[in-house]
């Protein structure tokens, strides 16, 4: 956790009192680390990075690599400059990143996941705030499962900007892109088992409840179940897959 020095302007009148004072400057062991003001600009940045972090390895199904950023949230510490009423949802996404390192079970973690990604728009919604969201590139019309993936993936990372924006529009145009139809029998490869195939529509089967969510604890419980199916998915053929770099093969 990095440490937070004195204020720049009450530096520098320390520095110069000792120097008025014929003091001198203490050897650079016994000297405290200098440390940059930290811009509130950077601070959220710096969380966004790891709220998508977090989500990623969620989606893989990846519960220690959710974890390592998850508790970084939780350890980082406070800005004193946020904007007014931003001290509520910072706690929000703390305790939800606390419900991410505390738990074995990835449906969990996906649900708190989900309340933190949630929070975040909140404080975003409260304070004014827009956030650059990462691109999400339309993908051409194609066929077969590596595709059909690529697609959920880009219909996943589009309800998550609508909740992070927060932005209603983007959340339901990654909701109407889950209702295209399942993968079917010749799509998926012969050796996916029947449970990968069944966790795979019942995503699709997701997507009216995701539209017809309307408010922010309703899209909680349908973005965390979305994508704790995900993870469910991901882990039943034995290799990490999906979005992120995973941290096995």
């Amino acid at each position: 956790m990095s440490r937070v020095g004195l204020p720049v302007s009450a530096l520098m009148a320390f520095m110069l009192l000792v120097a008025a004072c014929g003091g001198s400057t203490p050897p650079a062991e016994e000297q405290a680390p200098a440390t940059a003001a930290e811009s509130v600009t950077e601070h959220m940045a710096e969380h966004f990075a790891r709220v998508r972090d977090i989500e990623h390895a969620v989606i893989r199904g990846d519960l220690d690599a959710a974890q390592a950023p998850a508790q970084w949230i939780v350890d980082h510490q406070e800005l004193t400059n946020l904007p007014e009423g931003s001290g509520r949802y910072l706690a929000e996404i703390r305790n939800a990143a606390m419900g991410v390192t505390s738990t074995d079970n990835i449906g969990n973690a996906a649900v708190a996941t989900a309340s933190m990604v949630v929070a975040c728009g909140n404080c975003h919604a409260a304070s004014g705030a827009a956030p650059k969201m990462p691109d999400v590139t339309p993908l051409p019309a194609a066929e077969g499962s590596p595709s059909h993936m690529r697609q959920h993936q880009q219909a996943v990372d589009l309800m998550y900007e609508g909740l992070i924006a927060p932005s209603e529009d983007l959340w339901k145009q990654g909701a109407g892109m889950l209702k295209a139809s399942p993968l079917g029998e010749g799509d998926l490869p012969q050796e996916l088992s029947a449970d990968v195939k069944a966790s795979e529509g019942r995503i699709h089967e997701m997507a009216d409840r995701a539209m017809a969510a309307a408010d922010s604890g309703a899209k909680v419980a349908i973005y965390g179940e979305i994508i704790a199916g995900c993870a469910s998915c991901h882990g039943l053929h034995g290799k990490v897959w999906g979005p992120g770099i995973p941290k096995s093969q």
